[in-house]
């Protein structure tokens, strides 16, 4: 079956650019309808809400980024760090705007895990339902997300 135009200029959009360096899609081969939809399921079994989600996101982007080249320790095994970035970069769906370029980083120093996190991201996923695809370094899986919050917010 043959895509409509407009996805294939998302689909380029959201490959790697002198914008996005890497792109949103990482090493995923999927259709961006199906990474979407694959994402909105797992957060189905596993009742999670997207808000809430985009809410927590907000809260703790927020925190760090106030604290600029200082570390946030939140538990004896997360922390944050803000990583601040000159420019803005453009949106891949046509007429979200741009965003700062700073990264709020989540380290989970028990588990390994890192969350990168980012306006464009938050964006990405509250207007699109789009966590980026595997293998993005700013993929925010869903459910490893709220086990995130869930251990932060105990």
């Amino acid at each position: 079956m043959k895509k409509a135009p407009d996805y294939e200029k998302l689909k380029h959009r959201l490959e790697s650019s002198k914008f996005s360096g890497s792109g949103f899609l990482g090493t995923d081969e999927r259709p961006v309808d199906e990474i979407i939809a694959d994402d909105l399921h797992q957060m189905e079994i596993n009742q999670i809400d997207k808000d809430d989600l985009v809410d927590l996101l907000k809260i703790y982007y927020q925190k760090i980024r106030v604290e600029i080249g200082r570390r946030v320790r939140f538990t004896d095994n997360i922390y944050g760090e803000y990583h601040e970035s000159m420019g803005r970069i453009p949106s891949p769906f046509i007429g979200d705007g741009v965003f700062e370029k700073g990264e709020a980083v989540i380290v989970n120093e028990k588990t390994g895990e890192t969350f990168v996190i980012t306006a464009l991201a938050i964006n990405l996923i509250e207007k699109h339902d789009f966590f980026q695809g595997k293998g993005s370094r700013y993929r925010l899986d869903p459910v490893r997300l709220f086990h995130l919050f869930d251990e932060l917010e105990e």
